[in-house]
């Protein structure tokens, strides 16, 4: 199964550079297609002096990345970090990709060399002449979680060379299903949906793999288990049984008062937190415009920002959009080690149990990774996802805003949040049960208010977005659940179907 993975890397840029830089990756934008490259002549006068510039037509011929799903590139602008230090600029660099690290950058460099070196030399430091594989690997930065939506597909698989890629077989059989006379049988549909595509010639891709499937509970071993414990409570000595029932009682009372204290001082830091901010924007004042940042900490705070950010999301005609936001840190070691568990947590859910296209039961992010920046004193995020901001938003807000508040809570100026420090357990107890057994929603929330102040948190999410100036899609046309359909079409072209299989099988097609 092609592994996918996430390269981060991050270098500080100066301040003399920063302009200059900006308008080179606003030169190379988001509109990236095989149809629409990059023109050199777009970009060769914002380029850094060179002794020898090979005469190439196009700046990065990004339709040769064949590893590559997502790639951007983002100017974090200076700004100031929540103890009022100043962060200087900073140029991240970010891939979703196949295969191994080593192999994935060498196809950078060998494709897009010559545009990196560019790019990275408004860097401090800059690459060094033959050295830029070392200076990308020495940068990079582990993420603290990362998502998949559709977890073992390869680039070429989802959306690769002709005759070859699962979405083209889907245009191979469609069209055969254009010509069908009608009525006809769901059996002589299959037979014929077959023949065309062998006559086609399509093949699998060789770099294809199965996606991945949520780990199923061993009934066995589970029946294991309950019966060793029934023949421990039947046979062991009394006095042992009894000090394990108190040992576990003892554990569960621990785990509880844990809990609860952990969540009581998280009350009280965000009451103090809130107070601190107040004070802060008593001295600072509000922001400039009326869509203006409220947080001071935030670079530029003007509405100029939100405009650019709302433009590059919405002048596309894709299906496909992307988010990168960046926030301060709250002070504090508890603070900081919160966020890095919650984000473990969300790590390995993402990565063991949301891996069949929905994070929660949101089915429309590609990818999305949290990486902690600024020796630890902000949280970058990025998201490659389906359709608008708006319905993006509200889709975490609907299905996972725990996993939203629990996050970001640990953030600047994040909407008032409480955490119901000693009903915690039941709580996610109740998350587990079946729904017909459960009680109010209310009784089932692990965090109170937080993301689910819709307005104050969106709000919020624009008051931090930064604008993405360069952002590549290797298949912009696609949303998650398309690339996941494909790929049930491709795995059930020659499986035998009886029944109602076969119908739900012919309607994704």
């Amino acid at each position: 199964m092609p592994e996918q993975s996430a390269l981060t890397v991050l270098f500080p840029v100066r301040d003399e550079n920063v302009v200059p830089l900006r308008q080179l990756l606003n030169a190379v934008g988001q509109n990236i297609t095989k149809e629409r490259e990059v023109l050199m002549e777009k970009v060769h006068k914002l380029l850094p002096p060179a002794p020898a510039r090979a005469k190439e037509r196009c700046f990065i011929e990004f339709h040769k990345l064949t590893t590559v799903h997502f790639l951007r590139w983002v100017l974090l602008e200076a700004a100031t970090d929540a103890e009022g230090r100043r962060i200087g600029a900073t140029l991240a660099f970010a891939t979703d990709y196949d295969g191994p690290l080593h192999a994935h950058v060498d196809e950078l460099i060998g494709v897009a060399g010559a545009a990196l070196e560019a790019v990275f030399s408004f860097c401090d430091p800059a690459p060094a002449p033959g050295g830029l594989k070392s200076y990308l690997l020495d940068a990079q930065r582990p993420y603290e979680a990362f998502y998949r939506g559709h977890p073992g597909r390869s680039v070429q698989q989802i959306w690769g060379a002709s005759n070859q890629s699962e979405e083209e077989l889907r245009k191979v059989l469609g069209k055969e299903l254009d010509t069908l006379p009608h009525p006809v049988t769901a059996e002589d549909t299959v037979t014929r949906v077959r023949r065309s595509a062998g006559q086609s010639g399509w093949r699998s891709a060789s770099t294809a793999g199965e996606p991945q499937k949520k780990p199923q509970l061993n009934s066995k071993l589970l029946w294991v288990i309950a019966g060793a414990i029934l023949a421990f409570i039947l046979f062991a000595p009394m006095w042992l049984v009894g000090c394990v029932a108190a040992s576990t009682v003892v554990l569960i009372l621990l785990l509880v008062l844990v809990i609860g204290l952990w969540g009581t001082a998280l009350n009280r830091l965000d009451g103090s937190d809130r107070t601190r901010e107040r004070e802060l924007l008593n001295r600072q004042g509000p922001p400039p415009d009326v869509d203006g940042s409220k947080d001071p900490y935030v670079s530029d705070r003007s509405r100029k920002r939100l405009m650019i950010v709302t433009d590059l999301e919405n002048r596309r005609g894709l299906i496909q959009n992307q988010m990168t936001h960046v926030v301060n840190i709250k002070p504090g070691k508890l603070r900081l080690r919160t966020l890095r568990f919650i984000l473990w947590a969300v790590n390995l859910l993402g990565s063991r149990i949301f891996v069949e296209g929905k994070l929660g039961n949101i089915p429309t992010i590609h990818f999305a990774r949290w990486v902690l920046i600024d020796d630890d004193r902000r949280l970058l995020f990025f998201s490659n996802y389906d359709f608008s901001w708006e319905s993006y938003l509200g889709d975490f807000i609907d299905l996972a805003s725990d996993g939203l508040t629990g996050i970001w809570c640990n953030t600047t100026f994040f909407p008032q949040t409480r955490v119901p420090a000693w009903t915690v357990i039941p709580r996610a107890i109740r998350l587990l049960l079946p729904q017909s057994q459960t009680g109010s929603q209310s009784a089932k929330r692990l965090f109170e208010q937080g993301a689910r102040r819709e307005q104050e948190f969106k709000k919020w999410t624009r008051d931090h977005q930064v604008p993405t100036q360069v952002w590549y899609s290797a298949y912009p046309l696609l949303s998650v659940v398309n690339v996941n359909n494909n790929t049930e079409i491709a795995r059930g072209l020659f499986t035998t179907h009886t029944g109602a299989a076969l119908g739900t099988w012919l309607r994704k097609l």
